[in-house]
């Protein structure tokens, strides 16, 4: 059986469309973009038996406005379906995908959903509908990304993450793997969101800031806790100001200052972490109090200690000036 090559070069869209048709049909192709002088275009590339090459012809020009097609011939091809699997890309009605995007097979994109730009979006991610890919962002394997987020540019996220509906995800945002992220949720440009971290509803997370967990380990095991990962919880309503670190457990309507540290303790529901204080590991604040200063104490401790220490200072001052 002899073989030929059909080379289509088309607009934008069209690619994604005719990718679908053919992974429909268990047909090979190749994707290339290319600079012509109306703009750039994608080149669409296949392999078919020279029986089918008609019929190939008349989908592509049915799928396709104005393509332009070449055919070469082909020797000595032996067709690489027989080992691949092949994953439909489904794009809904009123999704737009930039020519210069990257989908790989089983990818979902929702209604009125917009990949631009040189976005990456890798096997079996879900796109919901009316969300916002920005242009050099990737999504690694197996995330679902809600309806009406925004992702913006050169933001990384991560395999098995799971975003909500409304979540605003600003530039060069960094997500990694096994992350789930509620409803209504901001992070500020720049942040960090390691792995294993639960992220609930309306929350905010401002700039430059780092959200992790800590994992545990020695190099002799005495009992099974002395390796374990720490997961971060951050309850809904919370506020993680610029540049802060964050981790344990955080609860519900907390507010966390700018460039203050939370490291792996617990918070309770309503307090606040003052900008700049540092909350040492394995530390608990009481639910509605305001902690300020390092290590981070009550608002009334800490004057309490300032006072003291003036007085001393004052004192022993005085006693080196009658010597």
């Amino acid at each position: 059986m002899g073989y030929c090559q059909v080379v289509a070069t088309v607009r934008g869209i069209i690619s994604y469309r005719l990718r679908q048709i053919f992974n429909e049909r268990k047909l090979n192709y190749s994707l290339k973009v290319v600079r012509q002088s109306d703009g750039r275009k994608i080149e669409f590339s296949t392999i078919i038996s020279e029986q089918k090459q008609e019929k190939i012809i008349q989908l592509i020009k049915d799928n396709s406005l104005d393509p332009i097609i070449t055919i070469l011939p082909v020797k000595d091809y032996d067709n690489p379906l027989c080992q691949r699997e092949i994953r439909e890309l489904t794009l809904a009605a009123g999704a737009s995908v930039s020519s210069l995007a990257e989908l790989y097979d089983g990818v979902e994109v929702g209604s009125f959903s917009r990949v631009v730009g040189n976005a990456i979006l890798q096997e079996e991610v879900k796109v919901g509908e009316g969300t916002f890919i920005g242009s050099g962002v990737v999504v690694r394997t197996q995330t679902e990304i809600g309806d009406n987020c925004h992702v913006g540019t050169g933001a990384i996220i991560g395999n098995n993450v799971k975003l909500g509906d409304n979540v605003t995800i600003e530039e060069n945002v960094t997500i990694r793997g096994h992350v789930t992220i509620g409803n209504n949720v901001s992070i500020g440009t720049a942040a960090n969101i390691e792995s294993n971290v639960e992220i609930k509803d309306q929350i905010k997370i401002g700039p430059m800031s780092r959200v992790f967990n800590v994992g545990r380990k020695k190099v002799e095991l005495e009992t099974s806790d002395d390796r374990r990962v720490i997961s971060t919880v951050v309850d809904s309503g919370t506020f993680i100001g610029s540049g802060a670190i964050v981790g344990g457990k955080i609860g519900s309507k907390v507010m966390v200052g700018s460039n203050s540290v939370v490291h792996t303790a617990i918070v309770g529901d309503e307090a606040t972490v003052g900008s700049g204080a540092v909350v040492p590991f394995g530390s608990e604040i009481e639910a509605g109090i305001t902690v300020i200063g390092s290590p981070a104490k009550p608002i009334a401790e800490y004057k309490a200690e300032k006072k003291l220490f003036k007085f001393l200072k004052e004192k022993y001052m005085s006693d080196l000036e009658e010597v």
